[in-house]
């Protein structure tokens, strides 16, 4: 069962009890993410630094404490919310949540430590150049939200963390960190929690604007990416899909596992164990606020390319045909599966809560959810796979650039 407590701040806090070990994990949940972004990838570069360590006690007495009580602050970024995860050990609970209370009220926006983290993040993002699906993930982003916040890429690109100064980050987190709409999500021993809803308390949360958008895919297009001695050619198309609250988004996201996760998913069935096209293959079906997208990917041998390409556009505009009871029921099974897996611990508990509480959906949906996938029949996947089928989508190929001379 999960406790809600709505703070004199504004801030609310979701708890979850559970004994048997001396841990408490939380998430702090911050709406927003890199869709509200001045810079692209401002938010990510932001947060690393601000919670790398308090400005009111030396660095080294920082890191030991934070050592003893429990982990460091992780900051992570999506496109509709940041977050901060973490854990610690339950007796120091109540100074460890104190520590990172002091450490939002004296963020680490020290030059040298900024440049670590610019430079770290710089790096990454050229990393990424080494991988076809994040190339093509990038296209398809830029391509198919292009003119709405979802274009950007949490982590940003190359030109814009460059452009980032110090004084721009902390900037930004004082006018926009910890923002309205922000919630702690905690699962655990929950020893010593009145004292942290105390600290919590003392956070002054900032104005937040954030922009409601529809972006459907209304034409088909295609945009090539050239990638020199790439050994594969991989393949993503987007699909139009609807966002979280959408009454349709069980269905979709069934349909998801149906088409593209496991062995014994449709792409994996037709594309690589029938026709031996894949390196890989898949589908992912990402939850967003706003217009979603259902993405299928395959990575594939360059004179397979054209033919691959083909059967994908065979498997969209007939799959209905492709979805029979008992595909249906394996995926159900399968995604209850990944879903209570994926809740073992008591991070993923923490986590999901708030993950659903932020999207707008409530904490609750999470023991909902899995009956929903259920309550799917055959006759709601198929209307949905009928009017995928009829649907304009976007495509981007990723190639060595050799094959375009």
């Amino acid at each position: 069962m999960v406790e809600e407590v709505s703070l004199s701040n504004g801030l609310k806090v979701l708890l979850k009890e559970e004994k048997g070990f001396e841990i408490l994990s939380g998430t702090l949940f911050m709406p927003g993410g890199s869709s509200v972004d001045p810079v692209e990838g401002i938010t990510l570069l932001t947060l690393r630094t601000a919670f790398k360590r308090s400005l009111k006690r030396p660095a080294g007495e920082f890191y030991s404490l934070q050592e003893q009580m429990g982990t460091p602050f992780s900051p992570e970024v999506s496109v509709d919310y940041s977050q901060l995860r973490f854990q610690s050990v339950s007796r120091f609970s109540a100074d460890y949540i104190s520590l990172l209370v002091e450490t939002i009220l004296n963020p680490g926006f020290l030059e040298e430590s900024f440049e670590i983290e610019k430079a770290s993040l710089l790096a990454s993002i050229r990393a990424k150049r080494e991988s076809s699906f994040t190339l093509a993930y990038e296209t398809m982003m830029r391509l198919t939200y292009g003119g709405v916040p979802y274009s950007k890429m949490p982590y940003g690109r190359e030109e814009s963390i460059s452009s980032l100064t110090v004084e721009r980050c902390s900037d930004w987190f004082e006018s926009a960190f910890i923002p309205e709409g922000s919630l702690v999500s905690f699962c655990g021993d929950l020893r010593g929690i009145d004292s942290i809803l105390k600290e919590l308390e003392v956070i002054a949360l900032k104005p937040l604007e954030t922009k409601r958008f529809e972006c459907p895919i209304m034409e088909f297009r295609t945009e090539f990416v050239h990638r020199k001695g790439s050994a594969q050619s991989f393949i993503l198309i987007a699909l139009n899909a609807p966002p979280v609250r959408d009454s349709k988004y069980p269905v979709y996201k069934l349909l998801n596992t149906v088409l593209g996760e496991g062995i014994g998913s449709v792409l994996f069935q037709e594309l690589r164990e029938k026709r031996g096209f894949a390196y890989s293959t898949g589908s992912l079906y990402p939850s967003r606020i706003n217009s979603g997208r259902l993405l299928i990917y395959i990575g594939t041998s360059p004179e397979k390319e054209e033919a691959v390409r083909g059967e994908l556009r065979s498997i969209i505009s007939n799959l209905p045909d492709f979805l029979t009871e008992d595909l249906v029921e394996r995926g159900k099974r399968y995604f209850r599966g990944t879903y209570l897996l994926d809740h073992e611990t008591r991070g993923k508990k923490a986590w999901y809560f708030g993950f659903w509480e932020v999207l707008g959906i409530g904490y609750s949906y999470d023991t909902r959810f899995l009956q929903e996938i259920e309550n799917v029949g055959i006759r709601d996947i198929l209307d949905v796979a009928e009017k995928v089928s009829c649907e304009p989508f976007h495509e981007v190929v990723v190639k060595d650039e050799e094959s375009y001379c």
